[in-house]
């Protein structure tokens, strides 16, 4: 049965319209002109109003008891997924942008001070590393790349650079030069310096030592690179060849009586794997000298039997792959104590040695060859070379000229060791065997 409807009544006032909703007077006459409250004006001049409660009721029905928008379950849900698209929206920009802001890998330096600052390709920093004094002055990062002093490598093969950086203090004369290794974030990995001290029969060498160069090794089968690490000592010879692990830990050591200005790693006919090269200078024959030396093998130091003063005390004796001495000019000998090297180039064919004649004149040089095989090619003097000589007969310095005979005589190398049979070793030029 159908539940009776209250009876209809009619109010005629604000005052009983606000009494019957339990509100205002004020709120009855906002609702009124504000939301369609139905309320009828009587004539008259006095503004009297009437009301039917049946009315009333229906719109309370429809106006005031349904639920409002800031509680409805569809606007919620609306709500939530505009709030949900936007901030998806709002994480991808601020992603891209910290993907944007966010530095790559480390590819430059400069050095600030004490400060090593490591830059990605873009010039945003990436890591800092400040040292506890402050570096040699005029030393800058292009003379350190240049002299083969830093560089950015992947040692052990994860796909990142680790940054191989030597250290050269103010106080570099006292205390040496160091050999850092960082992360591609800058968290130091290892760092090393030649602390060894080693004697001749009548004198001893111990730290400090000045590093010379490094080289990072062409990676192996399992991607790491191993680095050979040269150092002289402070004042005098000897040199120190170490090779060190990705990790830096020492795998072998060559010391030689005398300095070692260039390094290159190359491939030797009739030896396996990579070699490495070294062009310096010998103290013991006073002369430059190339030695070829296998990274695996470095436990010996240089055979001095022919100068014993100069035969260093670390154990071991002929590890050298090929050791070989240069001969000098007449001008090398008449301005010079030693020989020493203006260079060493590997190519597809060949090496290339070049030697300064004549340590004040970098155009007196004199330029070797050599096969794969380290057999002797070619040997000649540049013609700034043989302007010079002329200029020093004139000036009654040099008492001969030039002649062929004086040029065959720069063929005339000494091989001290070699990986080859001693038959195999002639000159590609003479058809003779070396000296």
């Amino acid at each position: 049965m159908a539940a009776t409807p209250p009876p209809r009544r009619q109010l005629f006032s604000w005052k009983e319209i606000a009494r019957y909703f339990g509100v205002t007077e004020r709120t009855v006459q906002n609702w009124e002109r504000d939301h369609g409250l139905p309320v009828h004006r009587l004539p008259g001049e006095k503004s009297r109003v009437t009301a039917w409660t049946d009315e009333l009721d229906r719109w309370r029905a429809s106006a005031i008891d349904r639920p409002s928008w800031w509680i409805s379950l569809r606007f919620w849900r609306t709500l939530g997924a505009l709030a949900g698209l936007t901030l998806a929206a709002l994480l991808a920009a601020s992603g891209f942008a910290w993907l944007r802001a966010r530095p790559g890998a480390p590819v430059q330096f400069s050095m600030e001070q004490r400060t090593l600052i490591v830059r990605d390709a873009a010039g945003r920093e990436v890591w800092r590393k400040v040292f506890d004094e402050p570096f040699l002055p005029a030393v800058t990062p292009s003379d350190l790349l240049a002299q083969r002093l830093a560089e950015f490598a992947d040692l052990d093969g994860d796909g990142q650079n680790e940054f191989l950086f030597v250290y050269r203090p103010v106080s570099e004369p006292v205390r040496g030069d160091t050999l850092f290794c960082f992360s591609s974030r800058g968290r130091l990995l290892w760092q090393y310096r030649t602390d060894r001290t080693v004697s001749a029969p009548k004198e001893s060498f111990g730290p400090p030592y000045l590093a010379g160069f490094f080289l990072a090794l062409p990676a192996g089968p399992d991607g790491a690179r191993r680095i050979v690490y040269v150092s002289h000592h402070v004042s005098y010879y000897p040199a120190q060849v170490a090779t060190l692990s990705p990790h830096g830990r020492v795998l072998g050591e060559y010391w030689h009586s005398g300095h070692f200005l260039f390094g290159e790693a190359a491939r030797l006919e009739g030896r396996d794997g990579a070699d490495v090269l070294l062009a310096g200078i010998s103290n013991s024959f006073r002369t430059s000298t190339l030695v070829a030396l296998d990274p695996d093998n470095l436990r010996c130091a240089s055979d001095e039997r022919e100068h014993p003063d100069y035969q260093l005390d670390f154990p071991g004796r002929d590890c050298e792959v090929a050791r070989i001495v240069l001969p000098r000019t007449c001008i090398s000998r008449l301005f010079d104590p030693y020989s020493r090297p203006l260079g060493l180039r590997v190519h597809p064919g060949h090496v290339e040695m070049g030697t300064a004649e004549h340590s004040a004149r970098k155009d007196c040089a004199t330029i070797f060859r050599f096969d794969r095989q380290l057999r002797l090619q070619t040997a000649e003097v540049i013609d700034s070379f043989l302007a010079h000589h002329r200029e020093l007969e004139a000036e009654g310095q040099l008492d001969h000229p030039f002649t062929e005979a004086e040029a065959k005589t720069l063929y005339q190398i000494r091989v001290l060791r070699h990986w080859m049979p001693s038959k195999a070793l002639s000159s590609a030029v003479s058809g003779r065997s070396i000296p």
